[in-house]
């Protein structure tokens, strides 16, 4: 796919056009793309995910799916649990899943879930042949077990989620999703979700500072204390970019409507794939007309 070059806007100007100006590196050209004007729920943050996925298959018309913190993070609501809306999603051109997780219960939730999606059928009555395969355990110490042994080719298009407990993602297995893929094919596409709303008292109530390390990538963490959330944001997007080598990295906060519509979470989307941020606004996009709609239907009570 060709690739197009604009000019770099100059470092002391803000990108207006871009989808958020305040994160502009000018390390790559940026498209125009429409501001996104409503935030995204954390109730609404799988939809928002399992969205952008159906619509990049319909233009890999393949894909791998891989989820390193895959148990439900809510087992009162189905609908928040983005596995699951992934596997059901239609078109079923994802053919290979491989889901992590560490928890007892949450390992139980995805081997009835594979159970019950593993045999299946398109919307034309077609059995669908996929592959899901469950690796129980902690997935930075597990991810090399499909890594090392090819079982993603480079061809293939292959997404990643990591939907972290805080702390949970190392940086040191981000490090080897992002190499994995070697030029010319495009890196494996990250969605990195950085829990920012309580990341601050978190830090406090972290006893082993191995812990943090890890999750930062060296001993440098400290400087997580002195950041606000929307620093941290601007700064895991560099290292995306800048560390990584990805071509563009964007960081979507999603809220907390329970908490005075609090930044709790932000998404990072790393990609090199030129269609991916239209994708995602338009995945955005679906993701707020449900919220949307509640809240106009309640002031019409």
């Amino acid at each position: 796919m060709s690739k197009r070059i604009a000019k770099e806007p100059e470092a002391d100007k803000p990108n207006k056009d871009s989808l958020f100006p305040d994160f502009d590196t000018g390390l790559i050209p940026k498209r125009k793309y429409k501001r996104i004007e409503h935030p995204i729920w954390t109730e609404n943050k799988a939809q928002f995910i399992s969205s952008y996925l159906k619509y990049f298959v319909q233009i890999t018309k393949h894909g791998v799916y891989i989820d390193g913190f895959a148990g439900p993070q809510s087992f009162h609501n189905p609908e928040s649990w983005c596995a699951s809306l992934v596997l059901s999603s239609e078109p079923r051109w994802l053919r290979k899943f491989y889901l992590f997780e560490k928890s007892a219960k949450g390992y139980e939730a995805l081997r009835k879930l594979a159970d019950a999606e593993s045999d299946v059928f398109d919307k034309n009555g077609r059995p669908v042949s996929r592959r899901i395969q469950l690796f129980p355990g902690d997935f930075n110490r597990k991810v090399d077990q499909i890594l090392r042994s090819s079982k993603v080719s480079q061809g293939e298009a292959t997404f990643c989620l990591l939907d972290q407990r805080t702390f949970e993602c190392e940086w040191d297995t981000v490090e080897r999703l992002a190499a994995y893929k070697k030029a010319p094919q495009n890196k494996v596409e990250i969605l990195y979700f950085l829990g920012v709303g309580w990341i601050h008292r978190a830090i406090s109530g972290v006893h082993d500072e191995k812990v943090l390390r890890r999750w930062w990538g060296g001993k440098d963490w400290h400087i997580v204390k002195e950041k606000t959330a929307a620093e941290l944001a601007s700064t895991f997007r560099n290292r995306f970019e800048l560390e990584l080598g990805y071509k563009l990295a964007v960081p979507y906060p999603v809220f907390d409507s329970k908490y005075g519509n609090r930044i709790m979470y932000y998404m990072i989307h790393a990609s090199d794939h030129e269609d991916a941020p239209a994708l995602m606004v338009r995945a955005h996009g679906k993701a707020v007309r449900k919220p949307l709609k509640s809240f106009q239907q309640s002031l019409a009570l």
